[in-house]
């Protein structure tokens, strides 16, 4: 059975406001969410923006999520085939590109230029 990811796409360079692109892959015993969303990059598109590092372990939080409305390290979500998952940028921080999240920020939204947050 096939997993399907609807992630959410935004590039401030040719985007004007973000949308979403659900991709197809193969149902596979033990994938996580971050090993999907690089298959994805890897063999679909690989102009999907994600943080390629990650500690591996659970303790870095650079591969945070939100997936299906919770925020999440995506390293540690094991997705379950037959199923289709929400992926967004982690909420309450800027975003730079598609999944790719400002960790710096302020967690508020900006107050100019075309920088979207996901909102509770």
């Amino acid at each position: 059975m096939d997993i399907r990811l609807r992630i959410f796409r935004f590039n401030p360079e040719t985007d004007s406001l973000p949308y979403y692109t659900t991709y197809v892959l193969p149902g596979a015993e033990g994938l996580t969410l971050l090993m999907a969303v690089k298959k994805v990059y890897e063999t679909i598109d690989p102009t999907l923006g994600f943080r390629d590092y990650f500690c591996g372990r659970g303790l870095c939080g650079s591969c945070l999520m939100t997936v299906d409305g919770v925020v999440k390290k995506s390293c540690h979500v094991v997705l379950e085939p037959g199923r289709e998952y929400l992926v967004e940028p982690a909420r309450k921080y800027p975003v730079i590109r598609d999944l790719v999240v400002d960790f710096g920020a302020e967690r508020k939204a900006p107050e100019t230029g075309n920088v979207f947050t996901i909102a509770r």
